[in-house]
């Protein structure tokens, strides 16, 4: 039985799930998303580890900081450090999606000694998504979203109609295609009107490097070549909108042991989308790397 509960963790509450006992593994999910985005996981592996779920800053039940300084990434690798030293371990399996997963790319690569193995969902690693912007017009296109998302009223467009666009573009998809669910969408609202919630979350937009992101995307990045040692799986929706599939090259330049799988037809959430699949791609991953 998943245990709800609340953590301080870099000055701000953190709210979280957890079952489980053993070594952590720990699940950061993406926007516009919360705990729930790893439900189906969460039950898979608090057999055999101490599974944790939080709510990012901003969303759901944490602390939703007003400043949008607050949201940048420095700031988003200390709530993860204090997250991991909060339950009592110097390191986790990382679980992450999108904007949770741009933090543990990040957090991979800033702080490695905290992330044993690494398991990603359709989150592009940060050097090849950065060279995807600054050459790839299709990325650029796909990715264009954010400079809307930017804006300061942005929030309101997104609440409006009881979140009507915001269901348009997560859970009606989900629903038509019967791997969401009525109730599934209705957490989701829930989590989306919570007091101050949508500003908070599209505060990470707001605070990314990648802001004004018209002119910030025309710039060759110069990026250092750093490898990530651990265990790393990327469990990849070819049909996702946000992110080209060319993000997946040359990544093993980055990443010394990388298990990828793609997911035919398989939009931005694998998780969601086939969680069979999905849990059975970590769990081989898992026994794999012990």
């Amino acid at each position: 039985m998943l245990r709800n509960g609340y953590v301080k963790a870099n000055e701000v509450n953190i709210h979280y799930v957890t079952e489980g006992e053993g070594e952590l593994m720990l699940f950061l999910h993406g926007f516009p998303y919360f705990w729930y985005n790893w439900h189906h996981q969460l039950k898979e592996f608090a057999e055999d580890y101490c599974v944790v779920a939080v709510d990012m800053r901003g969303y759901n039940l944490s602390d939703k900081p007003e400043e949008i300084s607050s949201y940048e990434m420095a700031i988003l690798l200390e709530d993860v450090k204090g997250l991991i030293k909060a339950f009592g371990e110097k390191e986790c399996i990382l679980v992450a999606h999108d904007w949770g997963g741009a933090v543990a790319w990040a957090l991979s690569y800033t702080y490695p000694e905290y992330v044993k193995r690494l398991i990603m969902f359709d989150a592009p690693h940060p050097y090849t998504f950065k060279r995807e912007l600054a050459e790839n017009p299709a990325q650029r296109k796909a990715s264009s979203y954010m400079e809307f998302f930017q804006k300061p009223h942005s929030h309101e467009y997104f609440l409006a109609n009881n979140c009507e666009k915001m269901r348009q573009l997560l859970t009606e998809p989900g629903i038509k295609k019967g791997y969401l669910t009525k109730e599934d969408e209705k957490k989701y609202v829930e989590a989306w009107t919570q007091p101050e919630a949508m500003k908070s979350m599209l505060h990470y937009y707001r605070a990314i490097f990648l802001y004004p992101f018209e002119e910030s995307t025309k710039i060759q990045p110069k990026l250092p070549h750093t490898m990530f040692e651990s265990p790393t799986l990327i469990i990849w929706g070819d049909a996702d909108s946000a992110f080209e599939n060319s993000n997946l090259d040359g990544i093993d330049e980055y990443v010394r042991d990388i298990t990828i799988h793609r997911l035919e037809g398989v939009g931005h959430a694998p998780q969601h989308e086939k969680p069979q699949e999905v849990n059975r791609f970590m769990r081989d991953f898992l026994k794999k790397n012990e």
